[in-house]
């Protein structure tokens, strides 16, 4: 974190690139100016559960593309819910949202 800050502070227009250990993690480097964030076990869940979806008999390519769509929704709510982060009630109120977002999402995707 501290070396996030200091080159944001030093060196605003550098792109640092970083990994994020979880959500909170996440919204720390947002606040420190870094954009470009890796959250740790994002990718292997990904990963996961698009085979798991394979294994249970959805088509590969229909697999994968659950797996962006819902990478692309979780990136989204990371960037509203980071606006949000200091407030429990509004923190709550997006992540409610953002299921029945995702949901919505999917059934769209079922019919």
């Amino acid at each position: 974190m501290r070396a996030a800050e200091l080159a944001h502070r030093h060196f605003p227009r550098l792109r640092v690139l970083a990994r994020a250990r979880n959500r909170q993690h996440a919204f720390r480097l947002m606040e420190a100016g870094v954009s470009d964030i890796w959250r740790e076990t994002l990718a292997s869940s990904l990963e996961v559960a698009e085979a798991a979806l394979v294994a249970l008999g959805t088509p590969r390519d229909t697999a994968a593309s659950q797996v962006r769509k819902f990478r692309a929704h979780d990136e989204a709510t990371l960037r509203a819910q980071a606006a949000v982060k200091d407030d429990e009630t509004k923190l709550i109120a997006t992540a409610q949202a953002s299921a029945q977002q995702l949901e919505k999402l999917f059934d769209a995707d079922n019919a």
